[in-house]
C-alpha cells in the first residue's frame, strides 16, 4: 500500500520488514521530512482544533461563589 509523505507528498511504500530503515521514518519518506515535521510541531505551526472555543474566549466571572 502506498501513502504520501505528509511533508513533501512523495509516494511512500508501507514498510515490509520491521527492522528496515523505512520503519524508522514511516509515514515520512526520509529522516529529513520527519525532522521538518517535528520542527513544525515544536514551532507551534500545527494546531489541534478544539470542539469548543468558549473556554478560550470566556472572561472571568465577577461574581463570588457562595460560602458553604
Amino acid at each position: 500500500m502506498e501513502h504520501k509523505c505528509p511533508v513533501c507528498h512523495k509516494a511512500v511504500r508501507a514498510p515490509v520488514q520491521e527492522q528496515s530503515e523505512e520503519v524508522k521514518v514511516f509515514p515520512f519518506c526520509c529522516r529529513r521530512c520527519k525532522l521538518v515535521d517535528l520542527g513544525a510541531w515544536l514551532d507551534a505551526k500545527y494546531r489541534i482544533a478544539s470542539g469548543s472555543q468558549s473556554q478560550e474566549s470566556s472572561e472571568p466571572s465577577d461574581t463570588v461563589p457562595p460560602r458553604l
